[in-house]
């Protein structure tokens, strides 16, 4: 072997030895870059969230691996119809989301027979859901129209009874039963109900509605309370009990009445009409284990009897009296000057008032418009608890102001000054909550007062800030 041949292995050995550390020849593991980790843990956003604003739609995230989840919203439009949407989503750190692309929107309609129709609105969706603050932010780049939704925390998994994928509940028999349509009607004064399925717990009633009395054309509320269930339907029943209608059904048959919260627990009717008189209603309760109804409760509209007529006596010819001292008459009720409504308009055209009620979002929660209320000068939005028991009233006057507006003439330890987005407001309370405040603006007075004489249980500044903004 010559020199030169010599030489040239030598070189190949030292590039090869030279190479093998570039090749890999190390045997510990390149560590994962810290960006591409991801920054969140899904098991700490597993349970179910309720739409923020109508609190309608609900949304189920169940973690499905490290930085990833599963995503379900179950959404009713109607009493017959509701889309259903399910995702999986990764979480980006750039982003600071869960983003998906794999999403299918279902539309799901039911007939009176409770046969279901699907119809596909799109597959292969794309978009996003961005945690915070308890809440969930869904983005639909598909339909960018839709605006992002805000999903809140509601309870954890364990507590879902498994979500609810349809509007179909399983009977007995497993024969589908639809919730919404027509069904066999309860007795005069039934008993809750409820039908068993296998696979949860069914809905626990906690209140029923109770009878309610009214004159024609009036106004009137029914409220229940419930646990462990995702959807409500109100029903109602005819005096014999032979028909059995859903709230939308019934807004058919009466067309004049105004039915509003028909699919929530605080149902309220305006403009009822004479023939409603002995019906019945009934909050009925659905989850995917079956529904519970509540008892009935019976509607009566009161009529004014027709005056009876007098006759006109024969002319007589009347002794002239001892004159006599009239005795001082004992004082009689005095008529109560306010007139309740569910009609806004009524109420401004009543009131002379003009008046804008705030928004839903800006009402504290739990406590739901009950009634709007008038009298000459004066306007009032009246909010009630679960319980029907009214806990806020905003009123607005153009003749009234302070004490004098609000009505409320409890003592209170703290009284000092706030001003709100330059509104200069008279507060009074324990110094912290808020149970009266009066301003004024422009020739118009405000009182907004919160559990009257209960000090600490007023409201908060940023409360009476929502509530504010939305009155002028």
């Amino acid at each position: 072997m010559n020199s030169k041949r010599i030489l040239a292995l030598v070189l190949c050995l030292l590039c090869l030895a030279l190479a093998l550390p570039a090749c890999g020849g190390s045997s510990e593991e390149e560590p994962i870059p810290a960006d591409t980790q991801p920054a969140i843990n899904p098991k700490e956003w597993e349970g179910v969230y309720v739409e923020e604003i109508a609190q309608r739609g609900t949304l189920t995230v169940t973690a499905t691996g490290e930085g990833s989840a599963s995503f379900v919203i179950d959404w009713p439009n109607s009493a017959a119809s509701r889309a259903y949407i399910t995702m999986n989503g990764v979480y980006d750190n750039a982003q600071a989301a869960f983003v998906y692309s794999d999403a299918t929107w279902i539309n799901k309609e039911f007939d009176a027979d409770g046969r279901e129709t699907d119809t596909t609105v799109y597959t292969q969706g794309s978009g996003s859901f961005t945690p915070g603050n308890r809440r969930l932010i869904w983005t639909d780049n598909t339909d960018p129209s839709r605006g992002a939704s805000s999903f809140l925390y509601d309870k954890p998994l364990d507590n879902a009874g498994g979500g609810q994928s349809t509007i179909i509940v399983p009977s007995e028999t497993g024969t589908p039963i639809v919730p919404v349509t027509a069904t066999p009607a309860p007795t005069a004064t039934p008993a809750p109900t409820a039908t068993p399925a296998p696979g949860g717990d069914l809905p626990i009633i906690k209140k029923s509605p109770t009878d309610e009395t009214v004159k024609p054309g009036g106004s009137c509320s029914f409220v229940a309370k419930y646990e462990n269930a995702v959807w409500a339907v109100w029903h109602f029943v005819s005096p014999d009990g032979k028909t059995d209608l859903t709230y939308e059904e019934a807004a058919k048959q009466f067309p004049t009445l105004v039915i509003t919260n028909g699919m929530y627990s605080h149902l309220k009717l305006s403009n009822i009409p004479a023939d409603l008189n002995g019906w019945r209603v009934y909050c009925r309760y659905s989850n995917k284990a079956g529904y519970t109804d509540t008892q009935s409760a019976l509607i009566t509209v009161t009529s004014a009897p027709a005056p009876t007529p007098t006759p006109t006596p024969a002319p007589t010819v009347a002794p002239t009296p001892e004159p006599t001292v009239a005795p001082t008459p004992e004082p009689g009720p005095v008529a109560n000057p306010w007139v309740d409504t569910m009609v806004l308009e009524d109420a401004v055209a009543g009131s002379g008032v003009s008046f804008t009620p705030p928004v839903e979002e800006a009402i504290p929660a739990g406590l739901t418009l009950k009634t709007y209320r008038y009298t000459a000068g004066v306007i009032e939005a009246a909010y009630a608890d679960a319980n029907g028991d009214i806990r806020l009233r905003i009123r607005k006057s153009n003749t009234l102001s302070g004490t004098d507006l609000s009505g409320d003439l409890n003592s209170y330890s703290n009284t000092w000054d706030l001003n709100l987005k330059g509104l200069a407001l008279q507060c009074r309370g324990d110094g912290s909550t808020i149970n009266a405040a009066y301003a004024s603006s422009a020739n118009n007075y405000y009182s907004i007062v919160c559990n009257p004489g209960q000090e600490g249980a007023g409201l908060t500044p940023d409360q009476l800030n929502s509530i504010i903004n939305g009155m002028q």
